[in-house]
């Protein structure tokens, strides 16, 4: 079964708040999962631009407004093919601080393929 509800607007950025649920709105179960707000992360670039195939190459990404409040499973830097029918590669994101996350390249790319990170 799936719920969906809209959160309501709020001010207080990176508070991780209990995400309840009610039926009837005065019976509420605390389903142990946790909500919180945040500004709209940017990117302005990433270095280097270029690896080897066999990936390892430690990516740094700059922008604003990156917080450390998220999943570490749901945080991941994704590579897309740009001319290649496979599916994109998936690398677990690593915070800095508020303007920097690094992310590691995947392998098994061949030469010369180019991704949208």
């Amino acid at each position: 079964m799936r719920i969906t509800c809209k959160a309501p607007p709020n001010d207080e950025l990176g508070i991780l708040y209990p995400f309840e649920i009610s039926l009837n709105g005065v019976d509420w179960s605390d389903t142990g999962f946790k909500f919180t707000y945040y500004e709209t992360p940017t990117i302005n670039s990433i270095s280097p631009t270029s690896g080897p195939e066999s990936g390892g190459t430690m990516i740094y990404i700059y922008g604003a407004n990156f917080t450390n409040v998220s999943n570490p499973s749901e945080f991941n830097c994704r590579y897309s093919p740009i001319n290649l029918p496979i599916p994109p590669k998936k690398m677990p994101g690593i915070f800095i601080n508020s303007t920097t996350i690094m992310c590691a390249s995947p392998g098994g790319w061949g030469q010369g393929d180019a991704v949208k990170l």
